[in-house]
């Protein structure tokens, strides 16, 4: 192909304008703005859940067994516990569901699989995989933990919250670009040489000179010969370029609200805020994490303990009150409370700070002040 042809290319045929980015190819940056705010949540939601501790009881009593440890040290020999729950929230989140499988005594996150629903038996999954190992067995309702989220997708809201969105977000990236970005016409005269050595020369003009030109910090000039002209056709640089560069921001930080509104996060967590970072948090973990707990605990004690143990008080519960990070000093006068009214033993207050429980006789017992006494008591000694 010859230069001049070459060159005719890189115009626009309807303006008759060159792009200076004509091999950049069409951005698709918006893209990534929902990916990292979808990103963004599961990880926040994947950290508090990872921070839990899932307690285990046997008739009632608190007890650290083989269920303990791998609820909350390491599920299988390929992952921790941390690992194993970010999987869990990832895929429930994406998803809508997750699967786990017990093999052994161990516990897999399903990376796909297919399942068979039925109104009056137990579903059937099938086509199960896990870490690119395709496995041949099905597994019934019964012997899986099914973890659903909602009856919708999520991620489909998203996606159709996205899409209009980055539209916008396109065009607003591409006035940006228009706007502070310098504009030149190049006159070539029509006796410009033919020769392969002057169109040689032309093309490195064009693919390399004026591309350093651009690129330059300082100051620069770009050598030219055989007549050929310059003209500075516009010079909007730092015009409008403030007003755009909010305006995507603003758009951007649009798909942040609506992609933490979907998953009951307040969105001033996911982009760092912090004024009034304690009732942020609350109702981060009343309306968020504590209905994924909730979730996450009836289908483990319905599938691994069952109707006659839970109903004997053996079972599973996700606590997460260890997740908000707590200064003693907050929270002295309110274990003192707790304590003298008999709410809480003194390894409770000790767990309750993150420490390690003592476990003996005298701090598993519970303590009351006299100042208080039963209604009846009272009454009968005389008093008001």
């Amino acid at each position: 192909m010859a230069v001049w042809d070459w060159f005719l290319g890189l115009f626009n045929k309807d303006t008759g304008t060159l792009g200076l980015d004509a091999y950049v190819g069409e951005l698709a940056g918006e893209v990534f703005f929902k990916e990292l705010a979808v990103q963004a949540c599961i990880n926040l939601i994947a950290n508090a859940v990872s921070r839990s501790e899932f307690q285990t009881f046997e008739n009632g009593k608190e007890v650290k067994k083989n269920n303990y440890y791998l609820f909350n040290v390491e599920p299988n020999p390929n992952k921790s516990s941390s690992k194993f729950w970010r999987d869990v929230v990832s895929k429930l989140i994406r998803n809508n569901e997750a699967l786990v499988i017990q093999q052994g005594y161990n516990f897999y996150v399903a990376d796909d699989f297919e399942v068979e629903p039925f109104a009056f038996k137990p579903y059937v999954y099938h086509d199960i995989v896990i870490d690119d190992l395709s496995l041949r067995n099905s597994y019934i309702e019964p012997d899986v933990f099914h973890f659903e989220l909602h009856n919708e997708k999520i991620q489909n809201v998203i996606e159709g919250l996205n899409r209009s969105y980055s539209k916008l977000i396109e065009i607003s990236q591409k006035n940006y670009k228009k706007n502070n970005s310098r504009k030149l016409g190049v006159k070539v005269p029509t006796k410009y040489p033919q020769t392969d050595e002057a169109q040689a020369d032309l093309k490195a003009l064009f693919e390399k000179k004026f591309k350093k030109f651009f690129e330059a910090e300082g100051e620069a000039v770009v050598p030219l010969t055989n007549d050929i002209e310059i003209d500075e056709l516009s010079s909007n640089i730092g015009v409008k370029g403030g007003a755009d560069n909010k305006e995507i921001r603003s758009f951007i930080n649009d798909i942040f609200d609506f992609v933490a509104i979907a998953l009951q996060i307040p969105p001033q967590l996911i982009k760092g805020e912090i004024a009034d970072i304690e009732k942020l948090i609350d109702y981060f973990l009343t309306f968020c994490i504590n209905p994924i707990a909730e979730l996450i605990t009836d289908e483990i004690n319905r599938k691994l303990y069952g109707r006659k143990d839970y109903l004997n008080r053996t079972y599973m519960k996700v606590n997460t009150s260890m997740i908000k990070a707590v200064n003693i000093k907050d929270i002295a006068g309110s274990l003192e409370i707790l304590l003298r009214i008999g709410s809480y033993t003194v390894d409770d207050c000790l767990k309750s700070l993150g420490m390690e429980p003592i476990g003996t006789e005298w701090s598993t017992k519970r303590f009351m002040t006299k100042n208080y006494e039963e209604i009846e008591q009272r009454i009968k000694n005389g008093g008001d």
